[in-house]
């Protein structure tokens, strides 16, 4: 099986980026996370042998947990300077 790599869907990051401006001056932070493969029931069908090929795709040589995207959501909600961020959370697979 060939995995293909998603790419940021520039909608997304043009929306995050203009809507942070826009709601910027009311306290409001708008930030996205793109996460590459989650180990979900999205992916609950891949054979042990699809997921093997997947992980030495990544750089990290594994699949994220879903415990990867809530410690960003964590400090996402703690860190107030942030906003109009797109975060890539993925393991290195995106170029």
């Amino acid at each position: 099986m060939k995995f293909i790599i998603q790419q940021q869907k520039h909608g997304i990051v043009g929306m995050t980026k203009a809507l942070a401006k826009e709601v910027g001056p009311s306290n409001i932070r708008v930030n996205a996370i793109a996460p590459g493969a989650i180990d979900t029931d999205m992916n609950k069908e891949l054979s042990k042998d699809d997921v093997e090929e997947l992980e030495k795709e990544i750089p990290v040589k594994r699949i994220g947990q879903p415990e990867d995207i809530a410690k960003c959501v964590k400090m996402l909600i703690e860190n107030k300077y942030i906003t109009g961020q797109v975060i890539t959370i993925d393991g290195g697979w995106t170029e």
